[in-house]
């Protein structure tokens, strides 16, 4: 009977006690403290030195800090840390989580509120050259590859993305994988001044160049050559404000045009070489949703520009020196008359 009485002790034990595994008080890391590491230290993890973490940090941290009464409330440059160190790793959230001492779910949530500061300041990085600034731009191109009037460069890159939920085949880009198409404009100096990343990866690059604010821009103000043209691959339709290469040279003159417009046009190739180089998030596949995937690369191109404002130094190694092969735009070209002005006039 005792050993009756013990066995349904056990029984009761097992069907009522709470199983479930005692959980774990949070432990949290010391903030890392930037001055414990050399800057080439911070850069191998942030892309950033001491100074341009400052610069950051002190950038957006009114946004980032928040009211509240909790004890373990994130402080701005932990925040930027560790979203700096997602954007340069494209690590796993959970990892990044790990190495910080945090949930992957506080992860998420400083990424996004990073970004969203970012974003915010957009307009005071990413600008489009003004008047006084358009004669040094063109100048400063002309140098570069010998082409006249050029106030920037524009191509398209696709970030590759895991497969969204909704309407999965317009993420399906021309490679046969996942992607959003980012459409940017550059200037001499490798320095993002327009960018737009909202369009799934079918989509044309001629097509978002249309659909642009920096496009209907163009369209509605460009009155002749001293405005600035920008130059961009036979993807794109030749217009007055966009010049691209002659697709069979047919003249010596033709064939030094193509060669200044390559040497010029690359520097955009170049501008997204070094881009993902640095945050190498946008090399890998992002595994979020579409939506916070394009909140990510905006971000990222402020940081970019932020970079080259302060001279972060960058290894140039292997950065692309031709513009790649692309799908030829076939439609029409209402800028030919344009071009063959400036083959004739400049290349002769």
């Amino acid at each position: 009977m005792k050993n009756k009485g013990t066995s349904k002790k056990k029984v009761a034990y097992l069907l009522f006690a709470d199983l479930r595994r005692p959980r774990r008080p949070r432990q949290f890391k010391p903030d890392v403290n930037i001055e414990n590491f050399t800057d080439e230290e911070l850069r191998n993890r942030f892309r950033f030195g001491r100074q341009g973490i400052g610069y950051i940090t002190n950038l957006i941290a009114d946004e980032l800090r928040r009211s509240t009464r909790r004890n373990h409330a994130l402080p701005p440059l932990q925040q930027v840390l560790i979203a700096l160190r997602f954007y340069a790793s494209g690590s796993f959230l959970q990892v990044i989580g790990d190495t910080a001492g945090v949930d992957k779910s506080t992860v998420s949530r400083v990424v996004t509120n990073v970004s969203n500061a970012l974003i915010a300041k957009q307009s005071e990085f990413i600008t489009w050259p003004t008047d006084a600034e358009v004669a040094e731009v063109k100048n400063s191109f002309y140098r570069r590859g010998g082409f006249p009037c050029v106030i920037g460069c524009v191509d398209g890159t696709h970030i590759r993305i895991q497969a969204p939920n909704e309407h999965e085949n317009a993420y399906v880009n021309r490679k046969g994988f996942h992607s959003i198409n980012v459409q940017g404009v550059c200037n001499h100096e490798g320095k993002f001044t327009n960018i737009v990343a909202r369009w799934p990866g079918s989509c044309h690059d001629s097509h978002i160049f249309r659909s642009s604010n920096i496009g209907q821009f163009l369209e509605e103000n460009h009155n002749s050559l001293d405005d600035g043209i920008i130059l961009g691959d036979s993807g794109y339709a030749c217009s007055p404000f966009l010049m691209t290469p002659y697709a069979n040279p047919e003249t010596p003159q033709q064939e030094v045009y193509n060669s200044a417009h390559t040497k010029t046009q690359v520097v955009i190739e170049q501008t997204y070489g070094r881009w993902k180089r640095r945050f190498h998030v946008l090399h890998s596949e992002i595994r979020m949703a579409p939506e916070k995937v394009c909140l990510i690369i905006g971000a990222c191109a402020v940081l970019h520009n932020i970079a080259v404002l302060l001279k972060e130094p960058m290894d140039d190694a292997d950065l692309p020196d031709e513009v790649p092969e692309v799908e030829v735009y076939d439609g029409p070209q209402q800028g030919i008359t344009i071009r063959n002005h400036i083959c004739n006039t400049f290349f002769s």
